[in-house]
């Protein structure tokens, strides 16, 4: 099973920035326990939609020949919480890059309020064969960008088949 708190990526300027949106839906099993009768999304999946998008934007950015692990964080600040129903816009920037690792920060919003703040993380390249089939990363980046249907679907004469 994979945790996947990118919904959507909407956009994306390789070595430079991405943003995305995770709908927070009242389905979520993470909100059955937390909190009873109270239910937000946790601090910490909101940390790692951004890391997700940072790893995304850095398997874009190297020809999807590399994907990170998280091997330090900066500070985090928690402003507000999000919950069911919440879209939140995920926003990182690459602040700097070297052979071994990627700096980023990022921050999650909802209706333009902060939400969660990211001053700085670093991320650790990893091959990305070691982890997915490249060519099937690249395909699926593609498709959570809305710019290519992915799997079983394709285009045929302008209509969705399957």
């Amino acid at each position: 099973m994979r945790f996947l708190f990118i919904d959507k990526i909407l956009t994306y300027k390789p070595y430079k920035e991405a943003t995305a949106s995770k709908l927070v839906t009242m389905s979520e099993d993470f909100l059955m326990d937390h909190f009873p009768r109270f239910p937000v999304m946790p601090g910490v999946l909101q940390v790692e939609a951004i890391l997700q998008l940072g790893s995304w934007l850095v398997a874009l950015s190297s020809d999807f020949k590399k994907k990170t692990i998280t091997s330090e964080i900066g500070s985090i600040k928690f402003k507000d919480f999000v919950k069911p129903g919440d879209v939140m816009l995920v926003e990182v920037k690459i602040i700097s890059v070297d052979d071994e690792k990627v700096k980023i920060k990022g921050h999650v919003k909802v209706d333009g309020k902060t939400k969660t703040v990211l001053s700085s993380a670093y991320l650790k390249y990893i091959d990305l064969e070691q982890l997915e089939d490249p060519q099937e990363a690249k395909e699926y980046f593609f498709y959570i960008t809305g710019e290519k249907p992915w799997g079983i679907y394709s285009e045929k004469k302008g209509k969705m088949v399957f």
